[in-house]
């Protein structure tokens, strides 16, 4: 069939509007979407959930989701998660009120998660151990912020000004005989819920409402009383890092999982011929990234894209800048590596360790 998007006719599939528009290259920010489970607001809670022994009450109510993926379909305002395409729709995906929208929803959603990581300016390549600017340990991202859903959402969307600063709540922290759940990094999207439900048939996961807000938790005090059937999806479908697996285990649920499209970070990209080619034959210097987005690599060159393709296969990610003096802005952004983690990128130190050898 044919829709037309921002002005644009294309041909596409059914389907729900956002999977049909990011399959097409047209990404909708979105948390509580999964392509494996239906709309969040077609889940119903309960009465009351458990975090670890703490039991939560409250209503048996819904849902009604992110608030992100706000686009206009023929001039009114629908969630793209909820419509599925329909021939001739005409969909707008950004326009000042849509992104006003999404930036209000934005930050409430990170009122309640840790986020000065995500606005740091040295978050690229940073260890996640210590901090340059001494926030403690419980206002900062986890160890997972490399590949965090919400991070990626967060930078494409833009974190508003007025973002309330985020207060730790000392939420339980919960360790069980597989996984560990840190509800302190829940931004309750009932992703894991509709997952357990709908994909692995169980109702060892559900929430409810309180105080006009979502509380997701177990359905019982313990894994075995709730009903879990140790599978993982909730582990897979978690936007943030809210549960962990102990020791990783796979099977056909969890295998089943897709792997969401998330945008494109605004000034790493992923190192690959197409992305190469962009880059401008320039002097300048690259850092490149290993899968965990840790620095492993810094070098100026006078060409960028000659120098960077002849990387390929050498690291997941990099970013670069145009610099005339590229030899002394290599040395300033080594320096600053070197002060932040008293060691040289580690691709560097392989190469000095070579000469040394020599």
């Amino acid at each position: 069939m044919k829709i037309v998007v921002d002005g644009k006719e294309m041909e596409v599939e059914n389907g729900r509007l956002v999977d049909v528009l990011v399959n097409n290259g047209i990404y909708v920010p979105n948390l509580c979407h999964h392509p494996n489970v239906s709309p969040a607001s077609k889940a119903k809670g309960r009465e009351a959930v458990f975090r670890g022994k703490e039991k939560i009450e409250g209503v048996a109510g819904n849902y009604d989701g992110c608030g992100l993926c706000y686009v206009k379909v023929d001039g009114s305002l629908v969630k793209a998660c909820e419509v599925d395409v329909k021939e001739g729709m005409s969909v707008t995906t950004k326009d000042e009120e849509i992104e006003r929208i999404r930036k209000e929803n934005l930050a409430k959603i990170l009122a309640n998660h840790p986020h000065v990581c995500i606005t740091c300016p040295y978050r690229e390549g940073c260890d996640r151990i210590s901090c340059t600017f001494g926030y403690p340990k419980e206002e900062r991202c986890c160890d997972l912020f490399p590949k965090c859903e919400l991070r990626f959402v967060a930078e494409f969307i833009g974190v508003p000004d007025n973002t309330p600063k985020y207060t730790f709540k000392n939420l339980p922290v919960v360790e069980e005989k597989l996984y560990r759940w840190d509800w302190n990094y829940c931004i309750n999207c009932t992703r894991c819920v509709r997952g357990c439900n709908e994909v692995r048939g169980a109702e060892a996961l559900s929430f409810t409402v309180v105080n006009g807000g979502i509380v997701v938790g177990r359905t019982a005090e313990d894994e075995i009383k709730s009903g879990c059937k140790f599978c993982g999806v909730c582990v897979e479908i978690c936007p943030t890092g809210v549960v962990r697996d102990k020791k990783k285990h796979t099977n056909k649920w969890r295998e089943s999982i897709v792997k969401k499209v998330l945008p494109q970070l605004k000034k790493v990209f992923e190192l690959n011929e197409e992305n190469v080619k962009n880059v401008p034959e320039s002097p300048g210097v690259f850092r490149l990234y290993d899968e965990n987005m840790e620095i492993v690599y810094i070098k100026g060159v006078p060409n960028l894209r000659e120098a960077l393709r002849e990387e390929l296969g050498r690291a997941k990610f990099f970013d670069f800048e145009e610099h005339e003096m590229f030899t002394m802005r290599e040395s300033e952004l080594i320096q600053e590596f070197l002060q932040k983690h008293g060691r040289m990128p580690k691709l560097n130190d392989e190469l000095e360790d070579l000469f040394d050898d020599l």
